[in-house]
């Protein structure tokens, strides 16, 4: 009989990890949400509805001539800043704003990518406040033939390279990343 309680708990924690995820997650520019206006109820269908993180990392609502900063926000964090968007803008006095990541269900996590000579090239979990240096050590740190002096942080268009031989006080060669950097460390 125990053994089947645990299976079920098992099987019923694997379900619910994504959504759990998804709601724990911050999110970030291009992420799906559901946005719904449940109070006022006469204005809900106008309202709900599928939007998207734009890539300047803000969602456009309806009735509201600004944007609201989504990106870094949870889920529940981005509904009270639209709640009190309506409040302050005076179009709602109550308002009630739930927001869900759409398919929770293939949640996408928020990486950096770390690779070249590394002991186990791949994706590490992104992380608030994670410094270059702790992403590549967290990929099993550099191998034998490492380049350390020129690895390569690419942001976007943008490449900066960073000695690590020895990482300064200040953090000036042991930036902190954003979800989605690249690091490339060649063979030296």
């Amino acid at each position: 009989m125990k053994t089947i309680i645990y299976c079920l708990m098992a099987v019923v924690t694997m379900i619910a990890m994504p959504v759990a995820m998804a709601q724990s997650s911050t999110l970030k520019a291009g992420d799906p949400v559901q946005i719904e206006l449940k109070a006022p109820a006469e204005d809900a269908a106008v309202f709900g509805g599928n939007y998207t993180i734009s890539e300047s990392g803000t969602v456009k609502v309806p009735h509201l001539n600004q944007e609201i900063s989504a990106v870094g926000c949870s889920t529940s964090q981005l509904s009270r800043k639209i709640e009190a968007a309506y409040r302050a803008a005076e179009i709602y006095t109550n308002p009630t704003i739930i927001v869900n990541m759409q398919n929770p269900t293939q949640y996408v996590p928020h990486v950096v990518n770390v690779g070249g000579e590394v002991r186990s090239p791949g994706e590490a979990p992104f992380r608030e406040n994670m410094r270059l240096f702790q992403a590549i050590t967290s990929r099993g740190g550099f191998t034998e033939f490492a380049k350390v002096r020129e690895v390569k942080l690419v942001r976007g268009n943008k490449e900066t390279k960073y000695d690590l031989r020895q990482i300064k006080a200040d953090g000036s060669n042991n930036p902190f990343l954003q979800d989605g950097d690249q690091i490339i460390v060649p063979q030296g």
